[in-house]
């Protein structure tokens, strides 16, 4: 295990030494955000520790769903069963646009959180969500609603054949890549604020081990059930995060062929170099009709 102590010289006095601070160590695991397929007692991958993180969980576990039937469907060359898939795809992709709202909603609301924000991102925040909501068509009468809910998540009781018909040609292969890469672009930008806090379960008992301000893995001692010490301090290999944006590059590779030559979409990422975190407000435009 590598130590960082903030030290140059070998030698010191032993005053010095004496007044040393807590050595700060290497994380010796490179851990995972958890999986609620996979989740147990005996975990070490990262939970969500506040609200906003949970929201922000919700979007990964709904992107991780949608992955899998995309994967699934990018292999099927009868345009016919990929219709299928992508009947099944209108329930994750509406639960991915729903949990992308309740995240904006959180930002927004969660006072606790607006001491970490620049001035005005809750405002641009809700900006993002307005814009988001007026092209990912999730209200009681949008496509994307309408196929969940009569042909996605259960078949309507009243749905005839020629209307579902209607319904699926109306919206189904370039509309449905186009809401889910404008749902991944606001995840993007929103991934970015320094707001998500983490917890790990791999320490021994009566200790919690937290990170709120990434990279710094928070080892702190509870007795009566709160916290009353830091007994260790670890830098994390890995960010969280970064575990969010491996399934969203996935997602992009399994959802290429959704798009026809010309159409608008997201081919691969890139590293945002300098810019303002919010590039969707200035970019939505690109997600227009055409």
């Amino acid at each position: 295990m590598k130590h960082y102590d903030g030290h140059c010289h070998e030698q010191q006095s032993d005053s010095h030494k004496n007044n040393r601070g807590m050595p700060i160590c290497l994380d010796d695991r490179i851990r995972s955000v958890v999986d609620s397929v996979e989740a147990n007692d005996s975990s070490n991958d990262w939970y969500p520790s506040n609200s906003v993180t949970l929201k922000l969980w919700h979007c990964l576990e709904a992107l991780r769903d949608i992955d899998l039937v995309l994967e699934a469907a990018s292999h099927q060359k009868i345009a016919s069963k990929r219709k299928r898939k992508l009947k099944m795809l209108s329930i994750h992709l509406f639960s991915f646009a729903g949990a992308l709202s309740q995240l904006c909603n959180q930002i927004v609301g969660d006072k606790s959180i607006h001491g970490g924000l620049a001035p005005k991102t809750t405002i641009e925040v809700a900006e993002i969500k307005k814009e988001f909501l007026g092209l990912v068509p999730i209200d009681w009468k949008g496509d994307l609603t309408q196929i969940r809910n009569k042909l996605g998540a259960h078949i309507d009781s009243k749905l005839w054949p020629w209307q579902a018909h209607v319904l699926l040609q109306r919206s189904i292969l370039s509309n449905f890549g186009r809401w889910l890469h404008i749902c991944i672009h606001v995840l993007l930008d929103l991934i970015k604020l320094d707001i998500y806090s983490w917890s790990c379960n791999d320490a021994s008992a009566n200790v919690v081990r937290l990170m709120t301000c990434e990279p710094f893995l928070v080892t702190l001692q509870v007795a009566d059930g709160k916290p009353n010490s830091i007994i260790a301090v670890h830098i994390a290999q890995q960010s969280p995060r970064e575990s969010i944006i491996n399934v969203v590059t996935s997602v992009i590779t399994h959802s290429q062929w959704m798009f026809h030559s010309g159409e608008r979409h997201i081919v691969a990422l890139k590293i945002d170099k300098g810019t303002h975190w919010n590039t969707f407000i200035k970019g939505h435009a690109i997600w227009k009709d055409e």
